[in-house]
């Protein structure tokens, strides 16, 4: 077997597993780095390419595949490593990965080496004792540890005023050998995110948002495009739980999308609903996917509107998305 093979086909989750005790997480396998330790810093998944894993601490800001691991645990060259696994070192021609979108420019990577820095500080911080604000916010959401894990959520002071927040980041999943991350989001939960609805968000510089939650998407039937990032990690959530084959990705709020993006992806779903309260947002999207596509509205009770994260806290949400994909 060549090496594209082996990486493709070998079981690099039962390796792992003796190595580092995993836990199940959404699409990921998540525990202690078996190289530099820490707590969740390291991740596993399988792809179309195989199963591949990432430290967020040591692991150079990529994915790797099961050869990889073997060099490193072992010591070995690449040559022994491939050995091991039972194959040779006649290796064919490498073929590159395009993007959903060709023309969109990613961060550099001096960016993404700083955003994953940043990401990992906020996720020790969340799990600590300084993010016990944080951690209430996010359970007073309704968002599940598995769900933490799987978007890694953290939490930070920033702004020079040391304003609290929720670190959600961004990151795009287009068939490469890993991620990268376009945008690291900033969800402000201090009161004046309560008073102004305008200071609630704001992004970290050099951030480049594309979608929501893609790398996160397990190729289900039914795909939601809704505007928020908890709204998306909400449904997500509820899919995984209740085993209701949706996947769930945010546009984003009422910016602009890369609508290029979302008809590419929708493309490879059966069926598409865009939940969007504003209609001609839903409209738009809908109109750019050029693909039949339903659309979704929240209740509205007594004047107020209720989306997927507000339909999670009060326990309608599974109930809701029942109806909505029959």
């Amino acid at each position: 077997m060549d090496a594209q093979t082996i990486n493709q086909n070998y079981d690099l989750l039962a390796l792992v597993s003796s190595d580092t005790k995993l836990t199940h997480s959404g699409h990921f396998y998540i525990g202690a780095c078996p190289f530099c330790g820490g707590r969740d810093r390291f991740s596993l998944k399988v792809t179309p390419e195989g199963w591949r894993w990432f430290c967020r601490k040591c692991g150079d800001d990529k994915y790797h595949g099961s050869i990889d691991y073997v060099m490193r645990r072992d010591n070995l060259n690449f040559k022994q490593a491939l050995e091991s696994l039972g194959g040779n070192i006649q290796l064919p021609p490498r073929t590159q990965m395009i993007a959903h979108d060709p023309g969109f420019i990613f961060p550099d990577l001096d960016w993404q080496s700083n955003a994953w820095r940043r990401i990992d500080a906020a996720s020790d911080c969340l799990a600590s004792q300084d993010g016990n604000a944080g951690r209430l916010y996010l359970e007073q959401r309704g968002i599940s540890r598995a769900t933490v894990l799987t978007y890694h959520l953290g939490f930070a002071q920033v702004t020079k005023s040391g304003r609290p927040a929720i670190v959600i980041p961004w990151f795009d999943d287009s068939g490469r050998d890993g991620e990268f991350i376009t945008a690291i989001k900033y969800r402000f939960i201090d009161d004046l995110a309560k008073q102004e609805k305008s200071r609630r968000f704001m992004m970290a510089e050099g951030s480049k948002p594309i979608i929501f939650g893609l790398h996160a998407a397990a190729g289900h039937d039914v795909l939601i495009l809704v505007e928020g990032e908890f709204n998306a990690m909400t449904i997500a959530q509820i899919s995984a739980a209740e085993v209701m084959n949706i996947d769930a990705l945010s546009f984003g709020s009422q910016s602009g999308s890369h609508q290029d993006v979302l008809r590419k992806i929708s493309q490879e779903y059966k069926r598409v609903i865009v939940w969007a309260d504003d209609p001609e947002k839903a409209k738009e999207i809908r109109s750019a996917l050029k693909r039949p596509a339903d659309a979704l509205c929240s209740p509205e009770i007594h004047g107020t509107k209720y989306d997927a994260n507000a339909l999670l806290q009060l326990g309608w949400l599974t109930d809701f998305l029942i109806e909505a994909i029959r």
